[in-house]
């Protein structure tokens, strides 16, 4: 293979709206990944990285001097950097080819695909490989898993959908070089969940079989980002680290002398292992972040969470007494979650002894039933599309039918203010106090963006609802299939004529 040049771009968030947890974001490991196995199997490949999470501006890389532009983002992200793609489209050299991979690509290719030659879908670094590879020697860009492109006849075609098995591939820490201080490094050490909740969509990326890399790799990989960096603290980005116990103890057996601190998702059964508990605190695993989403059993089984209800309080309050500092993501907006309800689940947070809970609403990209078959817990036209807050989580992005989305996005605000002034009356230990105040300081940054929305929000809902709040649908749903329908119609036709059927492979 000729010697060829990559940039591999990270982009950023809007500045107006900023991720709930800014003050702790770091990097976002799925783009080190892909080009470190880019790097290790196209051994003509020089690489530069710009990571926009640390204020770097692709505009100030040599655009021109590039065979390949690789991004990754997420829905946010995407909306929020339509200038950055216009600039390095305009820019990049003739034959120069744009490659688009993150969730974003993931779930609305035909949109990266206006911006990119070819979107990447789900797992990106052996796809990457195997497209550089027949682009620079020849051969039928319909044998690349995961990707997905446009037909000479302007049609989408989507390929097979792989997912991968052990590829103990390991982030170059080289790539990190320029790195600011991280208050986290990220890194994953297994990929793929057995569990199937309907709002996951990083288990649609990664599969429910879970692979876990190699014990050996693993310590490699965080003593050489520990190396370059300094960082001490890591973010396992894993969907669920403690599938298996045994593998779990063999990590914390690799890194129990090295004082370093993680932080992991996992689901919260594993409270009931006090002795787990204990031994992986010892070793430095000392947070997780819980898929717990509700103290409501109506909604956790609406999500398809499979864990009992009547536990989870319990549960959570042994973490604390055994002070292993709780993240959780909970997520409002079905239909019998009205504000006294969100309220209620604000208080019971702090009750709970979760130390840092975001407020998110709920999130869907439109046409995953045609696309993947996928079920969404919303339908396609209530759904807000194609603006900075985006898939954002904390920021409403659908159209409710008993409360506009205004009245949503102010109640996740009150939300934080119900959980901190009640967690602050209930913890008396100084260092979780001293923790509470910090993601009070990270709040309040996000604060700022929430409101802007909501004066997005209140002009945009106007139309939809009644004077007494209840949505007109079949207004939206006109409008959504004046604005839409087209673009679906496209999507069935390409799936019917050009894709291969949609299916869950392993390699």
């Amino acid at each position: 293979m000729r010697p060829i040049n990559i940039l591999f771009v990270q982009l950023g968030f809007h500045e107006d709206f900023p991720d709930v947890s800014k003050l702790a974001t770091t990097y976002s490991d799925g783009i080190y990944y892909v080009a470190s196995y880019v790097q290790r199997h196209c051994p003509g490949a020089r690489i530069d990285m710009c990571q926009m999470l640390w204020d770097e501006d692709p505009a100030g890389f040599p655009i021109e001097s590039y065979d390949y532009i690789m991004i990754s983002a997420l829905a946010s992200q995407f909306w929020s950097n339509i200038p950055v793609l216009e600039l390095l489209k305009s820019r990049k050299k003739p034959g120069c080819k744009i490659i688009i991979g993150g969730a974003h690509a993931t779930f609305a290719p035909y949109e990266v695909l206006e911006y990119a030659n070819y979107a990447i879908l789900g797992e990106g670094e052996v796809p990457s490989v195997q497209l550089i590879r027949r682009l620079e020697s020849g051969g039928d860009l319909r044998e690349v898993d995961n990707l997905c492109y446009l037909e000479e006849d302007g049609s989408l075609v989507l390929n097979k959908s792989i997912h991968y098995g052990n590829l103990n591939n390991i982030i170059n820490p080289g790539f990190l070089r320029r790195a600011p201080r991280l208050h986290w490094a990220t890194l994953s050490m297994s990929r793929g969940c057995p569990y199937d909740c309907s709002f996951c969509y990083g288990v649609r990326i990664q599969g429910r079989r879970f692979r876990t890399k190699d014990v050996r790799d693993i310590q490699r990989e965080i003593n050489g980002i520990h190396g370059e960096t300094g960082c001490t603290r890591f973010y396992v980005t894993d969907l669920n680290f403690t599938t298996r116990k045994d593998f779990c103890r063999s990590v914390a057996a690799a890194v129990r002398e090295q004082n370093y601190k993680f932080i992991a998702m996992s689901r919260i059964e594993i409270a009931d292992d006090s002795e787990f508990l204990v031994e992986m605190r010892d070793a430095g695993f000392q947070e997780y972040c819980l898929g717990v989403e509700s103290d409501s059993a109506d909604v956790l089984t609406a999500f398809n969470k499979r864990v009992d209800p009547c536990q989870q309080t319990a549960r959570l309050q042994k973490f604390a007494g055994h002070n292993i500092y709780i993240h959780s993501a909970i997520i409002f907006g079905l239909e019998y979650q009205d504000r006294s309800a969100v309220e209620q689940t604000a208080r019971w947070c702090a009750d709970a002894r979760i130390v840092h809970p975001t407020f998110v609403c709920l999130a869907e990209y439109p046409f995953q039933d045609l696309i993947y078959g996928f079920r969404g817990d919303i339908e396609d036209y209530r759904i807000i599309m194609n603006i900075p807050t985006y898939q954002h989580y904390s920021f409403v992005g659908f159209l409710p039918r008993h409360m506009r989305p205004s009245e949503l996005q102010r109640s996740i605000i009150k939300s934080y203010d119900i959980f901190f002034q009640r967690a602050f009356e209930l913890e008396t230990r100084p260092q979780r106090r001293m923790r509470l105040k910090a993601y009070a300081r990270s709040i309040e940054y996000s604060i700022p963006g929430m409101q802007k929305h909501i004066l997005f929000l209140e002009k945009f809902e106007k139309p939809y609802y009644t004077a007494s709040g209840h949505l007109r649908e079949e207004v939206l749903k006109s409008d959504f299939e004046a604005r839409y329908g087209g673009l679906r119609e496209w999507l069935e036709n390409s799936l019917k004529e050009h894709s291969q059927s949609p299916r869950e492979c392993s390699k």
